[in-house]
């Protein structure tokens, strides 16, 4: 924080700042960023110079550098509710949403009455993918603001997503009555229309609000990916295809840059190579933690690969009273930056022991209850995260009782799944923009387990998502057995627990009605565009009991 005394400015310095101003009010930003370059060379820092930069930046895509310029404007005026604000702007542009709701948090402890930044913070929440606490935001929001348009829009988001059409519909009409043209408003009721299978009606109404969308590219991509699935519905494959493919040309465009050197498969084939060269030794053994009274009575991984049916088969166990189950949250993220990043980290995890060890299982359940855990004693406990799939080393050292339900699925429907999807993009997410790079990683990650297998001490149960489609209660109870769990009647029920499910997530509207066998050879639509990684994926089609046919 500054701390110079006051002193009155020189008749150049009230010129040079009111010229700033006047430029950023014009939305002249290339002027006012250069205005505030020539005044801070002559000694001239302040709020206005250096937010000036900041908005300067942050219009030119500089997100790092957009933040660097704003925090030393907030050092001359901290606190400053604006200033936070367009820190947390370029956080959610560079998808740390978690940093943008530290800053709108900030700025609402200045200005609680801020309907705007309030919303903000929802659009960060919904966007990381808890729109529980982003339901909060919106509604705060409509309290100081009920005609709010992005707010209303944003939970019509939310109850569509719910297959709650009518509360959705509500929101979605107060939105468009405050804000004709509102796009999110727009695209609830699209959502709507796919929900109920009308799909020609959901393809018009894409059509008309894509053209309109080029200043939006997140929202564009979601909207394109949807319009893939309207004509899926429909039957229209290859023409599908195209608008899937064409999106993700486009996301790899925006993104390329960004993950050029950080890339999933790269850190794939860096583990691969460790453990192949590495005994079985090393791995075999591992220190027991104590009994914990306050503790689950199971600890259980679901790991496989992204679409495998992993949020399916959470959502049935989380419907048993004595499961508590935690949706794809970076429990591990600690112990993966810690021991997965090189050779010398593999071979500390290796020898993991004593005050270290228990520091990073105490890490682990911190975020556990922080991410909603809750009470454990004596319930399953339930760690869904296909991603971690990797991190089974870590598993095996820090949790040597924990059980592994690795999800399977016929490797063609998994990589076209992905590849259709719109996740939200991330190293591993990254590889889903290409078929070939998909069935890659997909190879990849399916060998590396396979070497895991052979030489860490893992209970793992293999669970294939087609056979429990075909017979629902023998497969889960299959499961229970191994879990530890009881079978309970609220298991046919999942889909009324859906809800807890991370609305963001391509399993979101599966998942939310009862169990159908639609996601089954899907691949057989698009066999002609997978024709070339198909032999990528033939091994393990193989190696899990497919038809090759």
């Amino acid at each position: 924080m500054k701390s110079e005394p006051f002193r009155t400015p020189s008749p150049t310095e009230v010129r040079t700042v009111t010229a700033i101003s006047a430029a950023v009010a014009a939305s002249d930003l290339s002027r006012a960023y250069e205005l505030a370059n020539w005044a801070i060379g002559q000694g001239m820092s302040n709020r206005i110079t250096h937010n000036a930069r900041g908005l300067a930046l942050q219009s030119a895509g500089q997100h790092w550098k957009a933040i660097e310029e704003f925090r030393r404007a907030l050092a001359y005026s901290p606190g400053d509710p604006l200033i936070l604000n367009a820190i947390g702007l370029s956080e959610m542009a560079l998808l740390r949403f978690d940093k943008a709701v530290e800053a709108f948090d900030d700025a609402l402890t200045s200005d609680p009455n801020s309907a705007l930044t309030h919303y903000r913070r929802g659009l960060a929440l919904a966007r990381s993918g808890d729109h529980e606490a982003a339901k909060l935001s919106y509604e705060r929001a409509i309290d100081l603001a009920p005609d709010h348009a992005e707010s209303l829009a944003g939970l019509a988001s939310i109850y569509a997503r719910k297959r709650n059409e009518k509360v959705a519909r509500d929101y979605a009409s107060r939105a468009l009555a405050a804000e004709s043209e509102n796009a999110t408003a727009q695209l609830a009721l699209v959502i709507l229309d796919m929900n109920a299978g009308r799909y020609a009606d959901a393809e018009r109404q894409l059509r008309t609000l894509l053209p309109a969308l080029s200043f939006d590219s997140d929202l564009r991509a979601g909207m394109r990916a949807m319009l893939g699935d309207a004509l899926d519905g429909q039957g229209r494959h290859s023409e599908a295809f195209e608008v899937y493919a064409q999106n993700n040309d486009e996301i790899r465009a925006k993104y390329g840059a960004q993950f050029r050197t950080d890339r999933g498969a790269e850190a794939i084939r860096h583990i691969t190579d460790y453990f192949r060269d590495h005994s079985a030794k090393e791995w075999t053994t591992a220190c027991v933690p104590p009994p914990d009274r306050n503790g689950p009575r199971e600890h259980i991984f679901l790991l496989g690969f992204m679409r495998s049916g992993t949020t399916l088969l959470e959502q049935v166990l989380a419907s048993n009273s004595d499961v508590v189950a935690l949706e794809e949250k970076a429990l591990l993220r600690d112990a993966e930056r810690q021991y997965m990043s090189s050779n010398e980290e593999l071979d500390a995890l290796a020898r993991i022991q004593g005050d270290e060890l228990e520091a990073a299982r105490q890490s682990y359940w911190a975020k556990a209850h922080e991410y909603g855990g809750g009470d454990l004693a004596g319930k399953i406990f339930v760690d869904k995260q296909p991603l971690n799939t990797p991190l089974l080393p870590v598993i095996a050292k820090l949790f040597p009782q924990a059980k592994v339900l690795f999800a399977l699925r016929d490797p063609r429907d998994v990589v076209f799944s992905c590849f259709r999807r719109n996740f939200r993009i991330h190293a591993a997410a990254f590889e889903f923009l290409t078929l070939e790079d998909t069935a890659n990683f997909y190879a990849g990650v399916m060998e590396l387990a396979e070497i895991y297998r052979n030489k860490l001490p893992l209970r793992i149960f293999d669970h294939r998502y087609e056979d429990m489609v075909r017979d629902f209660e023998g497969r889960v109870r299959a499961v229970c057995d191994f879990i530890g769990l009881e079978w309970s009647e609220s298991m046919r029920d999942f889909d009324r627990n859906a809800p807890k499910v991370d609305l963001r997530s391509p399993s979101a509207r599966q998942v939310q009605r009862p169990l159908y066998g639609e996601g089954i050879g899907q691949w057989r639509n698009y066999a002609e565009q997978m024709k070339s990684t198909l032999p990528i994926l033939a091994p393990w089609v193989r190696r899990f009991g497919y038809s090759e046919e």
